[in-house]
């Protein structure tokens, strides 16, 4: 065979080939289903895009202020009192020894009066009284600079009477401790003297311890 039909037979063999193959390939093949467009629906135009509800707000509610509630007094207040200062006529007297000061009591002694602040009253007994009980629950060896000469007797105001001639006669009852002091006897019977002599209409004073006179009592070992 001559070699340019040679050539013709081989290009149209290789044809046959190529379409037989193409038309092999598209039997296998499935039919491609197209892919369909996405769809968008359009948002009505009164829908939000986005809804912000505001938090609601705390509200607090105080507390109710308690009240004091004050009573009205059922009484007016008391008006309060200034205490007035009693002079030396008015207030009853208490003496002590001063050893300090030339005197006629006790061993040549004077004798000096405190104030207390109970005044005199009308009732001469119960003034008596109240002076030397006064003296007598006193127990300290001194008081301020005065000497205190009965400070360790044991001794208490049993009775006072009132005489109608003047003469005063209180009865003490207790005991006398005698002291180191020798003058401290008749330091204590000037002491008391004195200050029963304060009293107005108080002419005479007698003294009795245990039923004893104070002189005689105040002696004894």
């Amino acid at each position: 065979m001559p070699p340019k039909l040679l050539r013709q037979v081989k290009l149209l063999f290789y044809i046959g080939l190529a379409v037989g193959l193409a038309s092999c390939n598209l039997a296998g093949l499935s039919a491609v289903t197209p892919t369909p467009s996405a769809t968008f629906t359009q948002l009505p135009t009164n829908t939000p895009t986005s809804t912000n509800t505001p938090e609601p707000t705390a509200t607090f509610t105080p507390e109710p202020t308690p009240t004091a509630t004050i009573s009205a007094p059922t009484q007016p207040p008391a008006t309060p009192t200034i205490e007035r200062t009693l002079s030396v006529d008015e207030a009853i007297l208490v003496y002590y020894i001063n050893k300090n000061e030339k005197g006629p009591y006790g061993c040549g002694e004077a004798l000096w009066y405190i104030k207390t602040k109970q005044p005199k009253t009308s009732l001469v007994v119960n003034d008596v009284r109240f002076a030397l009980s006064t003296i007598l629950s006193y127990h300290s060896e001194t008081i301020g600079s005065l000497y205190n000469p009965g400070y360790a007797a044991n001794l208490a105001v049993s009775n006072v009477e009132f005489k109608d001639n003047g003469t005063i006669v209180v009865y003490l009852t207790g005991t006398w401790i005698k002291t180191k002091d020798r003058c401290d006897p008749q330091r204590f019977i000037d002491q008391l003297r004195q200050t029963i002599k304060q009293f107005k209409g108080v002419s005479g004073i007698v003294i009795y311890i245990n039923g004893t006179p104070i002189s005689d009592a105040l002696s004894r070992k």
